[in-house]
This record gives structure tokens, C-alpha cells and sequence, in this order.
């Protein structure tokens, strides 16, 4: 699919060609430009297999040129015999095998030797899609064609083995060029054909080695300019509509290579796009005005004189080839007009109309250990080095000579810059550091080295410097030129006009032992790539390259990681609160989009006891003001400026649940809306202006369209009549007396204040005075974090769009479960892929791959994930790592490789919450998704109905499904209940631990040693017996012959007996006999440190005992030592029924009792018991209803179309059989409509072959015979 920038570029181009019918155009985009090119062509590659060599790289060829190594390097080279117009390239395998190449890169160039990437819109080289079989054909358009003799493919991801056949489609290529040599220039004459347009294009290709020079200019008489040129190597276009406010753009670099480059200028009205070999800028034209009105002349190549606009003062060196400006060819024109003799209207100085090649040949060191080895002049006094070099490299050698004499001169790059190291006889070792500039910024600079007795002068772009020392030496015959001897390491860039004492020799004349080594030295092409433009590091980071990667500083931009994508910063106070456990304010900068476009802002965060969160933005006019001496409606104004822009607070307003911003006006004498009024005849004095500059018709604290002040809408004005206490006509009590009128403005689509307009207060000399105060925009919440969805099933997934992470994208979300391993998130492509997983609950890894090899990088955390709390991600894949950064701060990257650069394809949904396939799913909740900055409404997701998703985080357990202060472990598609701290078990902790005692048996439990002290004891046991007496539960310490007991009396009445030390008490519950066989549950505890004991039993009402304590007595039960069940130590008898449910405090002695491996404190006396259930039944919760996953959606309009195909199909199927069984039926009616007849023949055997009948008679063998013989009639 064309990316919208590139489409909206063609789409303009075409139109503005559209109309005519010139031969001259269809160079650019003729659709009749698609013929076969490589008939006559010439097809070389870097390695074959024997008999599949790159002439058999022919479109539906028999065989295929198949590469013997598989790897980058590896290179098929298309000579087309001369310069063609290239349009597109279709690709296929090798026949009926599985040997193809999947994506591939394009170069292309003039001479074989200089070539230039195909690049995408984005500046990144582009990366054609290939095959995925031996035998399809693909075909790949060209946006903007080739211009180029050779065309180099170069496979980047293959199947088994690189084979392929390939064509080029285009036509012959015809060029109108102009040479200008830096003193020319054409001048077209707009007098008589004025340029007055609101859209307009303008298309060429250049080549230059000077990097400055004007290209284009021209100008109207009302202010308006275009000026487009070359500076340092970079195309700039500066243009005015006449507003008087200019807008810049900049392309493209090392522009100064002496290759073709082709330009695009596209402008819509305001809007303009600007292309250098196919690489794209857009900008919006400052200013109010959208046409262009150019009256005066039109200049090429370079300006008579100084013009606005134009920062270069030279003129263009170089060639220029078809410019067009829309449908027009000027060069054309041009030649025509001196042609037809209309010269007057061009006027070209010192213009070649063909394009020579200058006389400079550079070279290039590809890497650090090539070098030149010259030879020069030896024995001689003096010594004269000069070159001109490029690099991004921060050290290399430029030069080093070693004197006959002792000693040497060496010149070399450390830290950017250009030092000199010298050594002499009789003379100590100096090093020159003159200069403090840096020069590896990738332009050209020049450099002169002179030596002469007691003198040398080193000049770094024509600024000399002179050394004078004492200076004896005699030159050597070698030059190493970049490397040779170390140290420094060797230079790696490129060099030109390298002189050795005034002599020149070209590097292309280099003798094989004049340089080292053959396929590490490039002649007559700098092959240098600007890795830094356009410019990989995103929100401002600065690009700094050697001349293998790029890095990018990312200080002071707020982001972080390889090309600053990442915001350090949160993306609101809630979440910050969040990470932070916010619990008072802090002043901090919010990032509302993270990844975004939109930088981050300072604001206030507040936090209350309630739970709110509070983010304030402040303004200027924060401190409020006096309005005195302005009388006339509106005529004070108060422009409000923010700590954020205008796209920064719609971000947050729109993100936040609730906002609001107090606006109060303190009036003395002074009116303020001049109410009552209709809204015909509304004309206030004072007014606030909303964030999109509407005037608001009513003041805080009332409603929209009212027309009044709070007070209004309360009805309590000063003056009932009125509907603001400003508006009020009576004389104060006090002359110095203040009215208020004033409230809160919360509706957030006219928020925040933009403007406070005031009016009505006289003059300085009167009593008619106003304050204002405004308060800073207030918003509450964040609906990023109450986004929220539950996967309840594992295999429930959102299939969300796709999602392209191209070069450079991030994903971010929360998420909460106790799942350990489960798949997150999973996209695919046709090979490349993207997946987020669990692993063991305390690892996230993050698996992908771009071309052929997968990745991945891993967080392990010291704490669970799978632990049921929030936890945050942040994925981040740009051209040089992947990032995981898991709550904030742990985090982990991996490098990719640095060649090729790859944008990850995505073709399939993402998908959300398991893989494709709906596999390893995940349950739990997920929350804030971001994708590349943009948030996603999860829960419109949910409310379309989903299968196993839920709006907001709602898991298993929020039903308390776990009875008996249980505790629900959640799983979210499931819940499990943890009844170790209950007297229960069973799978919700409903089911009975229980004893049926005997009255010699009895339960006892020993504290051993850990004696128990409380004074808020609470104690349960559940019972049921038939017989009316006995003992439940008792407590004793021997220590402190303190005691508790709870038995059932011989009336059936519950008795509870105690002595904690203050007195003995007993009380008893009556009106209800316990000896009935019914099932009883009592509870006990006490409150008030001790002087109240709480009994309940049953569902009856809770029953309260007070009791009075001295305030010398102690109410606490001390140094408790054993428990019993049934009856103690003492008794002979004790209780006889069952007994469950029994707790103190955390202790459930039957539970202890009836485990696997019982402790040793615990133990049954009077013979063995068993666990009984005491004739309670469980309690069940009712069956979760089942939920069962949808089939797949079918699209019945295909599937209707898919129908029809298959009853066509059939229909004439059909129609063949019954037409072949009509022709059949035919034949076979003839067939058997054939009728017989016999004869009679007399004839003699042996005569058959008789001349006549006296031969036959004499021939016979025998005599006259009859024979039968049949003929059939059709």
C-alpha cells in the first residue's frame, strides 16, 4: 500500500500533467513507458553456480541466475546499454522449486562504478517485496522512475538459496541539460507571462560536486518568493506567499557527489511537499495567503545579485536535466525559443547545453587499514602536501612522511579535529593543535600542508596557520595518504585532489602498489551514507554517526532509549501516583501521548485521603489583577498563556474524567454581565474566551447560555433583579465595599480560559474598580487508566487492527493476573513477527523477528507478576534494539544488526490476550494500551459482546465466593478458596470439621509453652445434642487460675462462666432450649478492652454484657494454657453430641485434630473420634453458566459470491455434459439406424484375382459356387 505522503505526491504530480500532450513529459509518468529492457542488456553478478549464471536472470526463462554464496553481499548488475527511464521490475524464482528471493534492495547509477540507493519516503532505504514461490510473477512500481543505465539488485531475504529472474520495464530516455559553470545563470522573463497560481509543481535532476550554489528563483511584486539552493551539501527551499513570514525546508545530503539527483517541489495552497531522490519533507506555509504570485523574472543556475530569500552567495556549478515546472519543460523551451528566434524572453550567460564531467576524480578508504602510498619528490628542503577529505569518523590518518633525514611529519584527525605531529633531528617531538573546530561533519574540507626551513604552515579550508621552529630536514620519496602507519588508526571517508608538491595525478591512474588493497579502495565515487539525515532520533535528539551506525543524544528531550522514542517522563499524575504511591503534591513533567508527538509540560499533582487525584496546570496570570480605567465593554484584555499549549491540554482535558478552572470577579461599581437581559439584546461588559476563541455568554458557577452568575441560577443576588451581584444598582453601605460574583467552570470542552475581557470600570479618578482572579485548570482522573477489560476465558482474544511497527514503534498497556505463563499479545506478517509472554510468572519476554533471524529479550523481576497487582510494559522496536521496560524501571534491550535496516511487517491483527491461534491464552485484566502513543478504547471492545472479555476488571472473586472469611485466590476464569485460617474445608470452605463426643471423650489442646494473654478474644464453636447438659468449650490457665467456660445448662439453656481476674461472672442465654437436636452457632468475643462480652447465637440479636472493672483490674484472660472440647480434666461426664465450627482467635484445634499429621498439642482422650460433618450440608454455589466460543465470522456477501461462482462453474459444466450427451445420442441414433441387405454372387474360389471372366474360369479351383455377401446402407 503507498504511505499517504508518497500517494498524496504522485496523486499531485499526475494532475499537474494530466492536460498535456507533450512526448517530452512521458519520461516521468507515462503509463505507455513499460517496455521490456533487458533484451539488449548486460547482466554481470558477484557469484554463480555453474550453468545458472546471470544470464539466465531472464524473465520466464527456462533456468535462473542462482547465487553460489547466500548472503548480503551478493549482487546481480543490469547494464541497459544507455540511459533509461525505469518504471517498474517484475521478479520471479527459480521454475517449480523452492530456491527465490523474498525482499531486495535497488540501486542504481550512470557510470558502473557510483551508485545510489532507491529510498523510501521515510529516507530509509526501501526494501521491495520479492516472491514467495518459484514461479509467480511480482511486479514492483517505481513512484518516481529510474533514471539510470545500471541497476544493481541486491537480495536481502531468500528461501533455500538467492536464484531469480528478473525485467525491467521502461523506455528511452531523452535529456534536455544545461551546464552551468558557477558564473552562469538563464533568466526567463515573467512580465509578459506572470505566475499567479495556488498550486504548482516543479520537477529536475542535478549534479554538482561544489555544495553550495542557487538552483532557482524568482519573485513578485507583492512580497512573494521562492528561493531554492544548495548549502552545505543540503538542498534548502525558503518560500513567502507574500505574508512577509518565510518557511524553510531542508532535504537530502552529501548532495555534492557528482551523482544524478532527482527533485520534486508539489504545493497545494498551504501545503507542500519537497522530495530529494525520493525522500520526502512536508510543511505547512506560514502566513494567511495561498497563491503564488511571481511578476518579475524567473533565474536558473544562479542571480545577477543579491536576493531575499537565497543564503548562498555563489552560483550553481553543475548540470541541470529537464526541469520542468508543471507540464513545461524550460529547457525545452528554452533551446526553442533561441530556435525559433524568441530569444527575449530567456536570456542564458555562460550555459553548455550538454553536461561535461569535471576533472575531479575522488577516492574512497572504505575502511581503517587502506591507504594510498605515493611517491614524491625526495632529498628535497620543502614539502607540499594539499587534498581535500570527508569523514564522520572522529580519528584517522590524513597524511604521514618519513624525511630521509630523521624524523617525520605526520597529519591526523583526534576527536574531530585536525592536529599536527612532528618530529625532527636534533629536535623534540611537538604536536600542532591550532584548530578547535571539528571537521568529520561529512562535508568537504580542505587541507594544505607546507613545510619549509624553520616553518610550517598548515591550512584547514583556506585559514592558514604558521608554526616557526627550527627546522632542518630533508623529504623522503613516500607518501602514505589515509592510513599506512599507525597510529592514529586509518582515515575511512573520502578524498580528492590529492598533490604531492604541486602534482596531481589522478586515482584512477594509481598503480596497483600504490594503494591498499583492491576491494577497500573505491575510485571516482564517495561512497559515504548519511546515516544522520533525515534524522533518525526522534523528539529533537541530536544524530552523531561514524561511518557504521549513528547514535542519538537524547539529553535534555525528555526520552530515552536508542532513537529517543521512549518519554521518561509519566503520562499523567495518575500515573504517576501510580508507579510513586503519590501521598501529598509534587511538582513534575506529564507526557499525555508517551511516544508522541507532543513533548511534555510541567503540572502540579495532588493527592487526597479520598483517593482523588488532582493534575493543576498553571498559568501566568495566576496572581489576578486590578481592572481600573477601562469603561468600555471588553476593553481590558488578559491573554492567558499556559505551561502547555493548546494540543497539550486538549490531550489531557479529553483523558481526564472531570476538569474545572475557578474564575472570580470582586466589583465596585462595576458591572458585569448587565443583566437581565434576552438573548437578542446581550451585551455584558465583561466576558471569558474559551479555548477556541468563542465568547461565552455566561460566567462561572452558572450554565452555558444562560446569561448569569451563579448567584442567578441560585437566586440569591444582591439585587433580586439582577442576575449577577455586580449587576446590582444599589450604593453600597461602605463606599470600599466589594461584590463577588465568581464559581467554577467545568465544562470541558470550552476549558481552559483562553481570555478575560472586563469593561465598566470608569476611570482612574472614580470609585469603579474590578479584581479578577483565575485559577489554574484543575482535571481529576485518568480515563487511560479506567480503560479497562477482563479476559475471563483463556482462549478469548480482541483482534485489534493492524498495526504497523514499521523502523520505529511502541506498545504500552498494564496488565493484572495470576496466570505464570501466558501469551500477552501476537502479530504476524509473511515471516516477521511480534509476541509478548509470560514466562513462569516473573519473566516477560518479547519475541521477534525481522528477515530471518528471531529475537528476543527478556525482563526478569524480583517480585511476581502473575501476583494479581498492576504492572506496566513498555515495548519499543526501532532500527537498532528492542526495549522491554517493565514497571517503569527494570528493563532490558537487545541490539538488532546494523545492515540491512528493516521496517518489521505486520500483515495480520494484533491480536490481544493469546496467540493467533488462540493458544497459551491469558485471563486477567489489561488496562492503558497505547499504541505508538495513540490509546486504544479497549472497553468498546468489550461492549461489542466479545467471547470471554469483560468491561472493566472484574475477576472471580468479587462475588466472595469463599464462605466463612475464606480467602479467594483469584484466577479470573476460575477461583480456588484458602480455608487454612477458618474452622471449615471444602472447596468454598462450607464443609463441616466436626467431632460426636461421647461424655467420656473430650479434645484437648495445649498451648505449650506459648501461653496465650487476650483481651478481644473471639471464640466460635457450633454444636447440636439431645441431651440438655454438658460441656462445649472451656479455657483454662493454671498460671493465673483464670477460666472461661461455655456449656448448656441442665434447662437447655447456654451458660458462660468466666474469671478473668476482676470477679467471677456468669451469663446465661435464655429463652431458646439447646437440647432439641437442633444445629446452634455461637459466637464470642469481647470489646472495650474487655468490659463488654458480645454473645450471638444463631441469627438471634447480638447480645452485649457489661461489665464494671475497676480501673486497678485487670480485664485481660492471662497466660492461657490448655482448651477443651466436651468436658476437662475434672469430669467424669461431659458432652454428648457433636461439636464443629470450633476457633480462637487463628487456632482451630478440630481442624488440627483430623489433618494428615495432626500436631503433637492436639489429641483426643476417652477413645478414638472421627470427623463428622454434624448433620450440616454444604453449602454449593450454583453452576457458572457455559460460555461457548462463536464460530468464526463469515462474510456472507463473499460467501454469496464464492456460491455464485461455484453455480456458474456448475451451470456451465453441466451445459458441456448435456451438449456431449446430445452429440453422443446422435451418433448412436445413425448408428443404429443402419439398415441390412444380402445378395447373391456365383463365383469360383481361386478366381478372385482373375483379369476377366474366361481367366476366372479357367483360374477356379473349383466349381461354380453361390456365396452370400452383404452390404450395408447408410
Amino acid at each position: 500500500m503507498m504511505s499517504s505522503p508518497v500517494y498524496y505526491f504522485v496523486v499531485v504530480l499526475c494532475f499537474s500533467i494530466s492536460s498535456t500532450k507533450s512526448d517530452s513529459v512521458r519520461y516521468y509518468y507515462d503509463y505507455e513507458c513499460n517496455e521490456p529492457l533487458l533484451d539488449y542488456a548486460k547482466l554481470t553478478a558477484t557469484s554463480s553456480l555453474r550453468e545458472r549464471g546471470p544470464d539466465n536472470a531472464k524473465l520466464h526463462g527456462l533456468n535462473a541466475w542462482t547465487a553460489s554464496e547466500n548472503d548480503f553481499d551478493q549482487q546481480l548488475v543490469i547494464d541497459l546499454g544507455s540511459v533509461k527511464n525505469v518504471t517498474r521490475i517484475a521478479t520471479q524464482g527459480r521454475a517449480h522449486s523452492q530456491e527465490y528471493v523474498q525482499e531486495y534492495h535497488i540501486s542504481y547509477g550512470s557510470n558502473g562504478l557510483d551508485y545510489a540507493q532507491y529510498k523510501a519516503a521515510g529516507g530509509e532505504v526501501k526494501m521491495f517485496e520479492g516472491n514467495h514461490d518459484g514461479n509467480t510473477v511480482v511486479k514492483n512500481e517505481f513512484e518516481v522512475p529510474i533514471i539510470a543505465q545500471y541497476i544493481r539488485i541486491n537480495p536481502m531475504r531468500w528461501r533455500d538459496k538467492i536464484s531469480m529472474r528478473v525485467e525491467l520495464y521502461g523506455c528511452d530516455y531523452v535529456a534536455d541539460t544545461l551546464f552551468f559553470n558557477g558564473t552562469s545563470l538563464v533568466k526567463i522573463d515573467l512580465l509578459r507571462d506572470p505566475i499567479s497560481a495556488s498550486r504548482e509543481t516543479v520537477r529536475f535532476r542535478f549534479k554538482t560536486s561544489v555544495a553550495s550554489g542557487a538552483l532557482l528563483y524568482s519573485r513578485g511584486t507583492q512580497g512573494d518568493y521562492i528561493a531554492l539552493q544548495l548549502r552545505d551539501n543540503r538542498l534548502v527551499l525558503n518560500i513567502d506567499l507574500g505574508s512577509g513570514a518565510a518557511t524553510s525546508l531542508s532535504v537530502g545530503s552529501l548532495l555534492d557527489d557528482n551523482i544524478w539527483h532527482d527533485v520534486v517541489i508539489s504545493r497545494n495552497r498551504r501545503n507542500i511537499i519537497f522530495s530529494v531522490d525520493r525522500v520526502i519533507v512536508q510543511g505547512r506555509i506560514r502566513g494567511e495567503f495561498s497563491r503564488l504570485n511571481l511578476n518579475r523574472a524567473m533565474y536558473i543556475g544562479g542571480v545577477p545579485n543579491s536576493q531575499e530569500g537565497l543564503v548562498v552567495k555563489q552560483n550553481f556549478t553543475g548540470c541541470v536535466e529537464n526541469m520542468y515546472l508543471n507540464a513545461t519543460n524550460i529547457i525545452a523551451q528554452l533551446k526553442e525559443g533561441y530556435d525559433t528566434g524568441e530569444p527575449f524572453k530567456y536570456q542564458k550567460v555562460n550555459t553548455l547545453y550538454n553536461c561535461p564531467e569535471p576533472p575531479i576524480v575522488p577516492v574512497t578508504f572504505l575502511k581503517e587499514g587502506s591507504y594510498a602510498k605515493l611517491r614524491g619528490y625526495s632529498g628535497g628542503n620543502s614539502l607540499n602536501v594539499s587534498l581535500e577529505f570527508r569523514t564522520y569518523e572522529m580519528h584517522g590518518l590524513l597524511i604521514y612522511h618519513k624525511f630521509k633525514s630523521e624524523g617525520y611529519v605526520k597529519v591526523f584527525l583526534e576527536e574531530g579535529k585536525v592536529k599536527v605531529e612532528l618530529f625532527t633531528e636534533g629536535s623534540p617531538k611537538v604536536k600542532l593543535d591550532n584548530y578547535a573546530d571539528t571537521y568529520n561533519d561529512g562535508r568537504w574540507h580542505a587541507l594544505v600542508l607546507t613545510l619549509a626551513p624553520d616553518t610550517l604552515t598548515l591550512a584547514v579550508d583556506y585559514r592558514p596557520v604558521k608554526t616557526t621552529k627550527k627546522l632542518k630536514f630533508f623529504t623522503g620519496s613516500t607518501y602514505y595518504i589515509a592510513g599506512g602507519k599507525a597510529p592514529p588508526r586509518g582515515f575511512v571517508g573520502c578524498m580528492r585532489r590529492i598533490a604531492l608538491d604541486g602534482n596531481y595525478r589522478l586515482p584512477t591512474d594509481w598503480k596497483p602498489e600504490e594503494f591498499c588493497c583492491p576491494n577497500e579502495v573505491v575510485f571516482d565515487a564517495c561512497h559515504m551514507i548519511d546515516r544522520c539525515n533525515p534524522n533518525p532520533c526522534e523528539h529533537g535528539g541530536a544524530c552523531v554517526q561514524s561511518a557504521d551506525e549513528f547514535t542519538c543524544d537524547c539529553a535534555a528531550t525528555g526520552y530515552a532509549g536508542a532513537v529517543c522514542h521512549t518519554s521518561v517522563h509519566p503520562l499523567s499524575c495518575q500515573a504517576y501516583a501510580n508507579a510513586a504511591g503519590l501521598t501529598r503534591s509534587a511538582d513534575i513533567q506529564v507526557d499525555v501521548d508517551g511516544s508522541g508527538p507532543l513533548p511534555a509540560f510541567p503540572v502540579t499533582c495532588q493527592a487526597y485521603s479520598d483517593g482523588r487525584i488532582i493534575t493543576a496546570v498553571r498559568h501566568a496570570a495566576s496572581g489576578g489583577s486590578v481592572v481600573d480605567g477601562y469603561q468600555e465593554p471588553g476593553s481590558f484584555r488578559q491573554d492567558i498563556e499556559y505551561d502547555a499549549t493548546r494540543a497539550q491540554l486538549e490531550a489531557l482535558l479529553n483523558r481526564s474524567h472531570t476538569c474545572s478552572q475557578r474564575l472570580d470577579y470582586m466589583c465596585r461599581h462595576s458591572r458585569l454581565l448587565n443583566s437581565p437581559s434576552e438573548e437578542s439584546n446581550f451585551h455584558p461588559f465583561a466576558w471569558w474566551v474559551s479555548r477556541t476563541g468563542q465568547r461565552m455568554d455566561y460566567w462561572a458557577g452558572a450554565q452555558p447560555g444562560s446569561r448569569m452568575c451563579a448567584c442567578g441560577v441560585l437566586g440569591a443576588c444582591a439585587d433580586p433583579s439582577k442576575w449577577c451581584n455586580c449587576d446590582a444598582e444599589r450604593a453600597p453601605h461602605d463606599a470600599h465595599e466589594f461584590q463577588m460574583d465568581g464559581g467554577d467552570i467545568t465544562e470541558k470542552e470550552y476549558l481552559p480560559v483562553k481570555q478575560l475581557r472586563f469593561g465598566d470600570t470608569g476611570s482612574h479618578l472614580d470609585e469603579k474598580e474590578g479584581r479578577y482572579t483565575l485559577g489554574p485548570l484543575l482535571c481529576e482522573g485518568d480515563d487511560l487508566f479506567s480503560n479497562e477489560i477482563t479476559f475471563r476465558i483463556s482462549d478469548a482474544v480482541v483482534t485489534l487492527p493492524t498495526f504497523d511497527l514499521g523502523h520505529s514503534g511502541d506498545i504500552y498497556f498494564e496488565f493484572k493476573t495470576t496466570k505464570e505463563n501466558a501469551v500477552l499479545l501476537h502479530a504476524k506478517g509473511p515471516q516477521d513477527y511480534i509476541k509478548l509472554s509470560i514466562i513462569g510468572g516473573d519473566q516477560l519476554q518479547f519475541q521477534f523477528q525481522v528477515g530471518d533471524t528471531p529475537l528476543g529479550v527478556s525482563v526478569e523481576t524480583s517480585s511476581r507478576l502473575a501476583d494479581d497487582h498492576w504492572h506496566s510494559v513498555s515495548i519499543e522496536r526501532n532500527r537498532k534494539e528492542a526495549r522491554v521496560v517493565v514497571d517503569g524501571a527494570l528493563k532490558n534491550e537487545i541490539r538488532t544488526a546494523k545492515e540491512p535496516v528493516r521496517a518489521l511487517q505486520l500483515t495480520t491483527a494484533l491480536v490481544l490476550g493469546a496467540t493467533l491461534e488462540r493458544k497459551d491464552g491469558f485471563v486477567g485484566c489489561v488496562r492503558a494500551l497505547l499504541l505508538n502513543g495513540k490509546p486504544v478504547d479497549l472497553r468498546s471492545y468489550a461492549r461489542r459482546g466479545l467471547y470471554g472479555v469483560s468491561e472493566g476488571c472484574v475477576g472471580k472473586c468479587v462475588s466472595s465466593p469463599c464462605l466463612n472469611n475464606g480467602t479467594c485466590l483469584e484466577r479470573y476464569d476460575t477461583y480456588s478458596c484458602d480455608c487454612r485460617w477458618t474452622a471449615f474445608k471444602g472447596p468454598i470452605c462450607a464443609d463441616e470439621i466436626g467431632v460426636n463426643l461421647r461424655p467420656n471423650s473430650m479434645v484437648k489442646y495445649d498451648f505449650l509453652g506459648s501461653w496465650r494473654s487476650t483481651i478481644n478474644e473471639k471464640i466460635r464453636v457450633g454444636f447440636t445434642t439431645t441431651n440438655p447438659r454438658g460441656f462445649l468449650l472451656g479455657f483454662y490457665s493454671n498460671i493465673s487460675g483464670e477460666y472461661l467456660t461455655l456449656m448448656v445448662s441442665n434447662s437447655g439453656s447456654l451458660r458462660v462462666v468466666f474469671d478473668f481476674g476482676f470477679e467471677r461472672q456468669e451469663i446465661i442465654f435464655q429463652g431458646k432450649h439447646f437440647g432439641l437436636g437442633q444445629y446452634h452457632d455461637v459466637r464470642l468475643s469481647r470489646k472495650d478492652s474487655g468490659a463488654t462480652m458480645v454473645l450471638q447465637v444463631d441469627n438471634y440479636e447480638t447480645q452485649e454484657y457489661h461489665f464494671n472493672i475497676r480501673e486497678s483490674a485487670d480485664a485481660q484472660f492471662n497466660n492461657i494454657q490448655y482448651m477443651y472440647i466436651g468436658r476437662n480434666e475434672t469430669m467424669n461426664e461431659g458432652f454428648a453430641g457433636c461439636v464443629s465450627r470450633v476457633e480462637f482467635d487463628d487456632i482451630y484445634p478440630l481442624k488440627l485434630l483430623f489433618q494428615q499429621d495432626p500436631p503433637a498439642n492436639v489429641r483426643s482422650i476417652g477413645g478414638v473420634l472421627h470427623e463428622d460433618f454434624c448433620g450440616v450440608e454444604p453449602v454449593t454455589h450454583p453452576p457458572a453458566p457455559l460460555e461457548t466460543r462463536p464460530p468464526p465470522y463469515v462474510d456472507a456477501g463473499a460467501d454469496l459470491d464464492y456460491h455464485r461462482t461455484d453455480e456458474a462453474i456448475l451451470a456451465t459444466v453441466l451445459a458441456f455434459i448435456f451438449l456431449l450427451l446430445i452429440v453422443v445420442a446422435i451418433v448412436l441414433v445413425r448408428t443404429l439406424s443402419r439398415h441390412k441387405g444380402e445378395y447373391l454372387t456365383q463365383e469360383e474360389r481361386g478366381a478372385e484375382g482373375a483379369g476377366g471372366p474366361d481367366a476366372a474360369a479357367l483360374a477356379a479351383a473349383t466349381g461354380p459356387r453361390v456365396t452370400k455377401r452383404r452390404e450395408f446402407f447408410i
